[in-house]
């Protein structure tokens, strides 16, 4: 058959395109970071240009709902074709089995061709594991750590964890996995309706089956499609192929293929509330995603009275002064400029080491600073004070946070203020 006429080397493209996604995102530099990685050791989200910090927890959230909504609704439409394409699972068992393949012809001896295979897979698994950490840890500095052989133990310890696992599924149970283990398999029942994209068995045609077996040869996860839609069917297509193959002779098209709904009869079906909901909320939750994402501010800072000396001082000639620890994140990936002031008391003035200062990227700075004001200008004993953090760059990013000054009723000498 023509290369990319069967589903198969199609399959096998959108494979290799879908291992490239997956082995690239860690090392795909944007911004000077990883386009997609879960920073553990500084629990950040990179993601594309952005970063996100733990403080920013509702980021995340609306990420793990629309992921989740997301594949609700691909499942309704589209059933398990992901199983089938693009899993990971499925991808890396297809790797698995062209691993032994090609052991196969690098030695005729079967002991010796089993040896190689197992082999060759224990390198594979080493290559994904390391994939898998990079998406937890800076791949730059893991390859570096490796060369040095300084790794952590954390890290070292989920290396080998991950080797073994990864090594234990392609050598011993790949598409097993799909059927009896995945809990995406045994939800997808709920998921389906009547208009679901499935594989299946014309059973109208059911005479003009040969019984070759061709089907259940081909199949992956070793089942018989003439049974039915059954948790086990990844919606590979290779039964599909199969059968094409063998009725290619008698220039009739295949017995199997894809269906909207059962052997087809829900292809004109208008009425789809699961597909109308869960679109609908998708859209919502994509919406409000983006719209936090348009008003996110790239900073934070707090600002709080100093516990490691007294939150009020008496100055001299009627000066009062209160110490305040300041904390501030910049949370993009560029260094940026900050400017900070104060308001709230007439004349405030504010002591700190540089100002305006700058951060660099993806980083915080904790740093003590000093208010000062004229006992005349204080008619309360506690006055809130407003700090405002800004970028020099961009003025209208701002943020304005409080905090009190205090002043005593009387001096450390028990002199009245």
């Amino acid at each position: 058959m023509t290369i990319l006429k069967t589903f198969h080397s199609r399959r096998r493209l959108v494979a290799w395109l879908s291992a490239a996604v997956i082995l690239g995102l860690p090392f795909l530099r944007i911004s000077n970071e990883s386009a997609l990685r879960f920073d553990i050791p500084s629990l950040r989200l990179y993601f594309f240009g952005s970063v996100f910090w733990i403080s920013e927890a509702y980021f995340f959230l609306l990420v793990l709902l629309l992921f989740f909504i997301g594949i609700m609704l691909f499942t309704v439409l589209f059933g398990r074709i992901w199983c089938g394409w693009m899993c990971p699972q499925t991808v890396l068992s297809d790797f698995a089995r062209s691993i032994e393949r090609l052991s196969s012809r690098l030695a005729n001896n079967p002991a010796l061709r089993t040896i190689l295979s197992y082999v060759f897979i224990l390198l594979f698994s080493i290559v994904v594991s390391t994939n898998l950490i990079a998406y937890f840890v800076s791949p730059y500095q893991l390859f570096k750590n490796i060369m040095d052989n300084s790794l952590g133990l954390w890290t070292s310890g989920a290396w080998t964890f991950f080797t073994i696992l990864v090594y234990l599924d392609l050598a011993f149970v790949r598409q097993r996995f799909c059927g009896s283990i995945c809990p995406y398999a045994r939800l997808q029942s709920a998921f389906f309706d009547h208009a679901t994209l499935t594989i299946g068995f014309d059973s109208a045609r059911a005479h003009e089956c040969r019984e070759c077996e061709a089907c259940v040869r081909a199949c992956l996860s070793g089942i018989d499609i003439k049974d039915g839609l059954q948790v086990e069917c990844v919606n590979c297509a290779e039964c599909i192929d199969a059968c094409a193959q063998r009725m290619a002779n008698t220039n009739k098209k295949p017995l199997i293929r894809y269906f909207f709904g059962e052997h087809g009869e829900a292809v004109r079906a208008k009425k789809r509330p699961r597909v109308v909901g869960l679109s609908i909320v998708f859209a919502v939750l994509a919406a409000v995603f983006l719209y936090q994402v348009y008003i996110r501010v790239p900073m934070d800072f707090f600002v709080l009275p100093s516990e490691a000396q007294a939150y009020h001082q008496t100055g001299l000639k009627g000066t009062l002064i209160n110490a305040y620890d300041l904390f501030v994140e910049n949370r993009s990936l560029e260094p940026t400029e900050y400017r900070l002031s104060v308001t709230g008391i007439k004349d405030a003035e504010l002591v700190i080491l540089n100002n305006p200062f700058v951060l660099p990227r993806d980083t915080d700075l904790h740093t003590r600073i000093y208010v000062l004001v004229k006992r005349k200008n204080l008619s309360d004993r506690i006055t809130q004070l407003r700090f405002t953090l800004e970028s020099t760059k961009t003025p209208e990013v701002k943020i304005t946070r409080e905090a009190p000054f205090v002043y005593p009723v009387r001096t450390d000498k028990g002199v009245e203020i």
